[in-house]
């Protein structure tokens, strides 16, 4: 059998995989239905996972940083819209909306700014591990004196500290 062939299957059997996981069945359950062993679906899996993994980094580094401007933006325009429409509105109404609308305009944007320091790790982790990977040492430096630095990083992509938070990455 080609090697394209091979490809093809194996691509063709990985998306069937996602899809069955999707309606929540188990990798066992899934093995039997493809008529392929439960190590080729654990095999699947992994990769899987992997390649999720890739993608949510690429887009937490080149399109992430630049959504979030949009939408600050964004919000910074309906709250010039909805101050106007307060201050030149001489429907009581119109202008209750407004003020609603200019508040819950406030409350959201504080959330997206309050989120900053999140997305700020999630890119300082994404920095270090390719720096690792590039100067082929770990991420983490294990003689570190503080306790709050010093993570374990799992398989399923938790980052661990001595005090015991949890990042998911």
């Amino acid at each position: 059998m080609s090697t394209k062939i091979k490809a093809d299957q194996i691509g063709w059997r990985r998306s069937k995989v996602v899809e069955m996981r999707a309606k929540g069945m188990s990798q066992i359950e899934i093995a039997h239905e493809l008529q392929v062993s439960e190590a080729s679906i654990t095999l699947d899996m992994h990769y899987l996972r992997s390649q999720a993994k890739e993608s949510i980094k690429k887009y937490v580094i080149e399109h992430l940083p630049e959504q979030y401007q949009a939408c600050l933006t964004a919000l910074d325009t309906i709250l010039r819209h909805a101050f106007d429409i307060v201050e030149t509105s001489s429907d009581n109404r119109e202008k209750l909306q407004a003020m609603e609308l200019f508040k819950d305009t406030h409350l959201v944007k504080l959330e997206l700014l309050s989120n900053a320091t999140t997305i700020d790790s999630a890119l300082n982790y994404i920095r270090i591990k390719q720096q690792a990977q590039q100067n082929k040492r770990p991420a983490v430096n294990s003689t570190t004196s503080n306790d709050e630095n010093n993570s374990s990083n799992d398989d399923n992509g938790l980052i661990t500290t001595t005090s015991g938070r949890q990042t998911v990455f």
